[in-house]
């Protein structure tokens, strides 16, 4: 069965350095997969496949001298990039997402890494790396299939690990009783209310919050663009908006969690609750 978990990682300052240079290898490959595919089809009409027609001249390209220095990082990150871009496409055509456009280094940071990876009591090891510390909260046992390190805009770094237990995965309930099935309406004003009538109350994070993001943005607002106090601002402010959605994301499983271990099945309307959020009767 396959699992997966998210580990901080402390990388020093030449790996920090290292990640940051591999993640701007990885937006190139996109952005340069990206302007071929809109470039031939603007110019002739003509729509490349991304995954048999461009992700093939990435292996062309390092071996000129303009993008000689692709030769340095992760083949396989480089080649995901061009996949996730495909999947971006396919999820824009089906419309799920909006049209894919080019990144920048001011965006989220990911690099994919599916060979030569492991993962000890307190490291994580990628190709064309020293093993980079970490803080391994769960054991991994088994293979480990891939591992994705990503920065956010807190300025912290992550390793997103996936890997295989061995274990068969269990087989779904053949008898359900009916006073263990739970229905679920999901609400604005109560993050949900439960069919047996307890309602779990929503506890507005970012509402609590609100005085201490303003004051961070207010502080931000005031420094000079492109100075170091700025960079600081920025990530002051940023760390405060992470911890609201740590604690909304932490609230959220634990009633998750909550609501599997009490019930045999769980029923739940199909709705979308942006929706509901544009209803100011609600």
């Amino acid at each position: 069965m396959l699992r997966a978990a998210k580990f901080r990682i402390y990388p020093t300052a030449a790996q920090e350095a290292f990640l940051w240079a591999q993640w701007g290898a990885v937006r190139e490959c996109w952005n340069m997969a990206l302007f071929l595919k809109k470039h031939y089809y603007r110019t002739r009409g003509v729509s490349l496949d991304l995954i048999n027609e461009i992700k093939p001249l990435i292996a062309r390209a390092k071996k000129s001298k303009k993008y000689a220095w692709l030769r340095e990082y992760d083949s396989m990150a480089l080649q995901e990039s061009v996949r996730n871009l495909n999947k971006g496409y396919r999820a824009f055509f089906e419309r799920r997402a909006g049209f894919p456009h080019y990144k920048s280094r001011r965006g989220p940071q990911s690099s994919y890494h599916c060979t030569n990876v492991s993962v000890g009591p307190n490291y994580v090891r990628v190709p064309k790396m020293e093993p980079i510390k970490a803080r391994i909260h769960r054991e991994v046992v088994g293979k480990v299939k891939s591992i994705t390190l990503e920065a956010d805009a807190a300025g912290d770094y992550y390793a997103a690990v996936l890997w295989e237990d061995g274990l068969a995965e269990k087989e779904p309930l053949k008898e359900i009783y009916e006073d263990q099935v739970i229905g679920i309406d999901v609400g604005i004003t109560d993050l949900l209310t439960e069919s047996n009538g307890r309602k779990e109350p929503n506890p507005r994070h970012l509402k609590r919050a609100r005085k201490a993001l303003r004051r961070r943005s207010r502080q931000f607002s005031r420094t000079m663009k492109g100075s170091r106090r700025r960079e600081k601002a920025r990530r002051r402010l940023a760390r405060a908006h992470k911890r609201v959605a740590n604690a909304r994301t932490d609230n959220l499983h634990k009633v998750s969690s909550r609501l599997v271990n009490e019930s045999q099945a769980l029923a739940a309307e199909s709705l979308r609750i942006i929706n509901m959020m544009k209803n100011h009767h609600l």
